[in-house]
């Protein structure tokens, strides 16, 4: 029941308006369905013939909405990666929710915010609903902004230790 009949979604343009309103611009899109008309705008992207996952990703900021296929925790650890490494700064992640998964607990322990999408989103022209629920992840120092935009999506988790004060130790 975790399946769809393709693993690209492309991403609704409420999304991306809502990640452009958090990054500013989006420098990099590993995962672009074009380089001649992107469903996602951005400065560079790297198309599937590229291979996102064979580059260093050096940017400011970051979206990705990775196929979801057996192929998404490279993708996630790829991410994971990059940005703790300091290569990049500041990171939007669309996905689908399985937080039962190792991939999905990996995320998790990277992201400083994740929302969990209420209903289920529509990708690209679908007619309809995707199978799964999304979530989508954010890895960055302004979470407060993350989560005043993405807020109107879904409900907000934040992870404690990145909050002020939240372990006790001021």
């Amino acid at each position: 029941h975790y399946s769809s009949e393709s693993v690209e979604h492309y991403t609704p343009r409420h999304i991306t308006a809502s990640v452009i309103a958090v990054l500013g611009k989006i420098v990099l899109d590993p995962c672009s369905n074009s380089h001649h008309s992107p469903s996602v705008p951005s400065v560079m992207r790297y198309t599937k013939a590229d291979d996102g996952l064979a580059h260093v990703w050096p940017c400011k900021t970051l979206y990705m909405n990775p196929p979801y296929g057996d192929e998404i925790s490279a993708w996630v650890d790829k991410l994971c990666v990059e940005y703790e490494a300091g290569n990049v700064e500041e990171a939007i992640a669309l996905i689908p929710s399985r937080t039962d998964t190792k991939w999905f607990d990996t995320l998790s322990y990277a992201a400083s915010c994740i929302c969990f999408v209420k209903g289920r989103l529509k990708f690209g022209d679908a007619k309809n609903s995707a199978p799964f629920p999304s979530a989508i992840a954010y890895l960055g120092q302004n979470f407060t902004k993350f989560r005043d935009v993405f807020n109107q999506h879904g409900s907000i988790w934040i992870r404690l230790d990145d909050v002020d004060g939240a372990d006790g130790v001021d």
